[in-house]
C-alpha cells in the first residue's frame, strides 16, 4: 500500500505551485524579483516567516488565484489575523502541524469521518480511543482531506485554548474581569473570523474534559466546526463520537516495518515476526513506533523475546528517536487512563483481565452482581476509553481487554500487594 504523507508547510506549498506552472526556481525568481537563494531556502524550509511583501511577490511571480494566494498567506502565517497566532503554543490557534509519519489504511474509517463532519448538522466530533492508537495523526489526515476537497480553513491547537475545569480564565467570548469593561481574547475569532472553519482540539489534556467552554465556542461561532482527540467524550448532546480502533494486522505490519527503518535502514523483519510483535502490542502505532527506536540495539527476533517476557519497559522509545516518537510514552499513557476510570469500570477493567479469553456482557454483569444496563455502561466507558476491545466474530459478543492493558493491570495489581505486605 502506498504511504502518503500530508505537508503543511509554507515551503512545501511553495514548491508544488511553483511545479505545477512548470517553473524552475530561476524563471520564479526573474518573474518575483525574490532571489534564487532565497526561493530554495523557503522550499526546503531553511527559512520559515516570510514577510509579507515576499509572499505577495511570489503569489504575483506565480500568478496565483484568490484561493490558491489565500492559501499560501495562511501557510505562511500572513492571512487575516493569523500573524498573532503561534501554532502549537498553548492558548493559541494556527495552521495543522506538518504530519511525521505516514498515513497507513483506515481508508474506510477516514471517508465515514469526513462525510460526516461535511454533511452533518452535528458540530462537535470527537475522536477517542486507546493511547497510542493514532488519534493525532488520524486527525491531522481527515482535516488535510477537508481543507484540500471542501476548502474548509482548518485551525489547530492544543485543549489549552479551552479554559481547563477550576480555571480563572474565562471562556471565549467571556465577558472579561469585572471593571475592565473588555472582553477577553478570542484567538478563533483571531484566526478564522467569521467564515466556515474547523477547529481541531488535539488530546485534551483532562480525563473528564468540560463541555462548557466548547459549548460557548460554538455559540460564539455558528459556522465553526470542532473536532477533537479526546481521553473520553465531553459528554454534550449534539456530540458525534468515533472509536478509533487499532489498525488491521496488514496495516499495522507496515507501520512497524516503516518505524524499524527509521530506527536502523538495515533491519529486517519477516512476515510472522512482523505480525507477532504487532500482536504483542495490540497493533497500536504509538507503541509500534516506541519499539522500533529499541531496534538500535536489538535485532528483531531479540526484540520479540523481550516483548512476550515483558513488553511494558519498551513502551518508553529509546533515547531520542525522533519527533514522531517524542512523547509516545504509551506505559505511561495507558497507566493514566487506567487511573481515570471510574470505579465500576475499574474493577470490570480487573474482572476482564481474570477472565482470560474474553467475556460476555452477561458473564461479566453476574461476575460482577450489576445490571446488565450497569455493565453496559462500563462497558461503553471502557471501549472509549480503549482499554477494552469487542470482538465481533462470534455469534454472542465477546469482550476482551488490550494486552497491553492487562500487563499493566496484573503489574499495578503486584506493586500493590507489596506495598500492603510492605506496610
Amino acid at each position: 500500500m502506498e504511504l502518503r504523507e500530508e505537508q503543511h508547510s509554507f515551503g512545501h506549498l511553495l514548491r508544488r505551485y511553483r511545479l505545477r506552472r512548470e517553473m524552475t526556481q530561476q524563471e520564479l525568481a526573474d518573474f518575483s524579483t525574490i532571489s534564487v537563494r532565497a526561493i530554495r531556502d523557503l522550499e526546503h524550509g531553511r527559512a520559515r516567516n516570510p514577510r509579507r511583501d515576499t509572499v505577495r511577490l511570489l503569489a504575483d511571480g506565480l500568478r496565483l488565484g484568490d484561493r490558491d494566494r489565500e492559501d499560501l498567506r495562511a501557510a505562511a502565517g500572513r492571512g487575516p489575523g493569523r500573524n498573532r497566532l503561534r501554532a502549537g503554543a498553548p492558548g493559541s490557534a494556527g495552521a495543522p502541524p506538518a504530519a511525521r509519519t505516514p498515513f497507513v489504511g483506515r481508508q474506510d474509517e477516514l471517508h465515514f469521518l469526513t462525510s460526516r463532519i461535511s454533511a452533518s448538522e452535528d458540530r462537535l466530533f470527537s475522536v477517542v480511543g486507546a493511547p497510542g492508537a493514532g488519534k493525532t495523526r488520524f486527525a491531522l489526515e481527515a482535516s488535510a482531506r477537508l481543507q484540500r476537497d471542501l476548502g474548509l480553513r482548518v485551525v489547530w491547537s492544543s485543549a489549552d485554548l479551552l479554559r481547563a475545569p477550576g480555571s480563572q480564565e474565562p471562556p471565549p467570548g467571556a465577558p472579561g474581569e469585572e471593571g475592565h469593561g473588555q472582553e477577553a481574547p478570542d484567538p478563533v475569532a483571531a484566526s478564522v473570523g467569521e467564515e466556515a472553519a474547523l477547529l481541531v482540539l488535539d488530546g485534551p489534556g483532562t480525563a473528564r474534559p468540560d463541555p462548557g467552554p466548547v459549548e460557548a465556542l460554538l455559540e460564539a461561532h455558528p459556522r465553526l466546526r470542532v473536532l477533537t482527540t479526546a481521553r473520553c467524550p465531553y459528554g454534550t448532546v449534539d456530540e458525534q463520537v468515533f472509536l478509533l480502533e487499532p489498525p488491521g494486522a496488514g496495516d499495522a505490519s507496515e507501520i512497524l516495518r516503516h518505524h524499524l527503518h527509521r530506527a536502523d535502514p538495515l533491519a529486517q523483519v519477516d512476515d510472522a515476526r512482523a505480525e507477532r510483535i504487532c500482536a504483542l502490542l495490540d497493533r497500536l502505532p504509538g507503541a509500534l513506533a516506541a519499539v522500533a527506536t529499541w531496534s538500535a540495539v536489538y535485532d528483531p527476533a531479540s526484540l520479540l523475546f523481550l516483548l512476550e517476557e515483558d513488553p511494558l519497559p519498551l513502551l518508553t522509545p529509546l533515547g531520542d528517536a525522533g519527533a514522531e516518537a517524542r512523547g509516545a510514552d504509551t506505559r505511561t499513557a495507558l497507566a493514566s487512563a487506567i487511573a481515570d476510570c471510574p470505579e465500576e469500570q475499574h474493577l470490570l477493567l480487573r474482572e476482564l483481565c481474570d477472565a482470560g479469553g474474553g467475556a460476555t456482557a452477561a458473564s461479566l454483569a453476574g461476575a460482577r452482581g450489576i445490571s446488565m444496563a450497569d455493565c453496559g455502561r462500563a462497558l461503553a466507558g471502557l471501549m472509549t476509553r480503549g482499554l477494552v476491545l469487542r470482538d465481533r466474530r462470534s455469534a454472542e459478543s465477546l469482550f476482551h481487554p488490550l494486552r497491553l492493558a492487562d500487563v499493566l493491570v496484573r503489574e499495578l495489581d503486584t506493586a500493590d500487594d507489596r506495598m500492603e505486605i510492605a506496610s
